[in-house]
């Protein structure tokens, strides 16, 4: 890699994707949408373009000269397909085409395991694309475009299917930083975890190897929600965990969707988000991580929410469904 550019570079994965990228002495190019999040990466060897995927105008711009791409933005929210789709899949297609006009070498995408519905085994490279929520389908879509337009213009593409991704700037951990984490089903269900570290290095590694593809990844320990929260009492006990039954959080969300979807801000308060957390989506151990060369640092949530709740001591930080700032 020699020119990269990073998209979604101030978000929570993506601050730590730069972050690692310019610990390996890269000095990646950060498309940044709102300019006050610029901030956020002060301290880090960069080049700042401004500009927004959902205006392709300003995309030729920011690819440029640019060999790798690491496409990371979109509305990172589980609203309705509509909502999500201007973001997701338009932006994402725009940016793809923008890339193959310029001659991009490397296109790394950051998908989400939730374009699989339920699954009774774990996922591994056979099981089929079944998304259940708005987010899911959007994310999908953008995978078949990308691919399209990949293709056609010979640019290696990368699709890693990112987990549940956790850390100390997460939305749950914004929660349970708060002293109280809601949780809108029973706990049963089996969801792919990983360290926010280990979905940026899966990321790095993908475009350093020059690994195509699209995969399903996660850490070696398959969980349930139950096992991911008990966990983090043994080591945070000073914080208050209310699992509401699902039927509850589902209604409730019926309500409040609408009312907080006027302001056209992304929102947690949707029925998607409480059909997202009771999915089945285990990961197979291992899926992956030989192909791209490296493993997780973290293997299981028993080594990573340690680590989240040491890194999160002291934190200034806004997570971007919660930064109401426009400029």
């Amino acid at each position: 890699m020699k020119k990269i550019l990073v998209t979604g570079g101030t978000g929570f994965i993506g601050i730590e994707l730069v972050r690692q990228l310019c610990a390996q002495g890269y000095r990646p190019r950060v498309l940044v949408r709102r300019p006050h999040r610029a901030a956020l990466l002060s301290s880090l060897d960069i080049d700042l373009i401004q500009g927004d995927i959902t205006r392709p105008e300003g995309l030729q711009r920011a690819v440029a000269g640019v060999d790798t791409i690491f496409h990371l933005a979109g509305r990172a929210s589980f609203e309705s397909y509509k909502r999500l789709k201007p973001s997701i899949l338009d932006g994402s297609l725009a940016l793809a085409r923008a890339a193959a006009t310029a001659g991009v070498e490397r296109f790394v995408f950051a998908s989400s395991l939730f374009v699989y519905g339920d699954q009774a085994a774990p996922i591994d490279h056979e099981t089929q694309p079944v998304p259940r929520i708005g987010y899911g389908r959007a994310k999908i879509e953008a995978e078949e475009g990308i691919a399209e337009i990949a293709q056609a213009a010979g640019m290696r593409l990368a699709i890693l299917r990112l987990p549940h991704v956790y850390g100390p700037q997460s939305i749950l951990f914004e929660q349970v930083r708060s002293g109280l984490a809601v949780f809108p089903g029973g706990m049963s269900n089996r969801c792919g975890q990983l360290h926010v570290e280990d979905a940026a290095r899966a990321l790095v590694a993908a475009a350093e190897t020059g690994w195509v593809g699209a995969s399903a990844i996660a850490d070696d320990h398959i969980v349930t929600w139950r096992e991911f929260f008990d966990v983090l009492t043994a080591f945070y006990p000073g914080y208050r965990m209310l699992a509401l039954p699902r039927w509850f959080g589902y209604f409730g969300a019926a309500l409040l969707e609408p009312l907080v979807s006027r302001k056209n801000r992304p929102t947690l308060y949707t029925k998607d988000t409480v059909v997202g957390f009771n999915l089945e989506v285990p990961v197979q151990p291992g899926l992956v991580w030989e192909e791209l060369g490296v493993g997780p640092e973290y293997p299981s949530v028993h080594d990573g929410i340690p680590a989240v709740l040491d890194g999160y001591l002291r934190y200034r930080w806004r997570h971007p469904l919660l930064d109401r700032r426009r400029s």
